[in-house]
């Protein structure tokens, strides 16, 4: 889907903002609501990648970019993680450019999803278009923007990085507890106890 939203207001982003910082207090679900967000963002236009980077640091304490430039790196950086003040830490939610010097977003996209990877994908990108947008969403994409320099659009990209990886990270809480409180059987894997009545 193309961004087609009007800017919010200042009032908007620093509600957004003042949210970021506020404690968790409670664990599990709603605590992953409050934890950093660590986004690689697969972007060859070093303009283009500071911005979502400066809007990121600007509007929400909560998500962290990093930036490679190619495919390979991106590929790479998801296996192995990326650098945050001095710790490897593992990322959360990809963005993405259609067009990468070594291969393209939809590829990129391709590649994730047949790897088992869960990671949100979300392209920010300079190819307009159905048909492109089509190809992105056929290949597993979570959203699709198309690049413009207005502070309405961060702020949609930013909040969509939210949602979808505060999404995944309760759906991987749920499934944990449900995993924890499955009874098995000694000495098997994967079987449930059923009583016999």
């Amino acid at each position: 889907m193309t961004n087609h939203t009007s800017p919010p207001s200042d009032a908007r982003a620093d509600t957004n903002a003042a949210a970021d910082r506020s404690e968790p207090t409670a664990t599990g679900a709603t605590g992953a609501r409050y934890a950093p967000i660590t986004v690689l963002q697969v972007e060859p236009d070093a303009r283009s990648a500071e911005l979502l980077e400066a809007f990121a640091a600007r509007l929400t304490d909560r998500v962290r970019v990093r930036s490679v430039k190619r495919f390979a790196d991106a590929l790479d950086a998801v296996e192995t993680g990326v650098e945050v003040d001095g710790e490897r830490v593992p990322v959360d939610c990809v963005v993405t450019e259609q067009r990468l010097p070594d291969g393209d977003g939809v590829a990129l996209t391709e590649r994730l999803r047949e790897a088992g990877h869960g990671l949100p994908v979300v392209f920010h990108t300079t190819c307009p278009g159905e048909e492109r947008e089509a190809a992105a969403f056929g290949a597993g994409a979570d959203a699709y923007f198309e690049k413009g320099s207005d502070r309405g659009r961060f702020d949609a990209i930013l909040d969509r990085i939210r949602a979808l990886v505060d999404e995944r990270r309760e759906r991987e809480v749920t499934t944990d507890a449900r995993s924890a409180s499955t009874p098995r059987t000694p000495g098997t894997s994967g079987e449930t106890l059923r009583s016999e009545e």
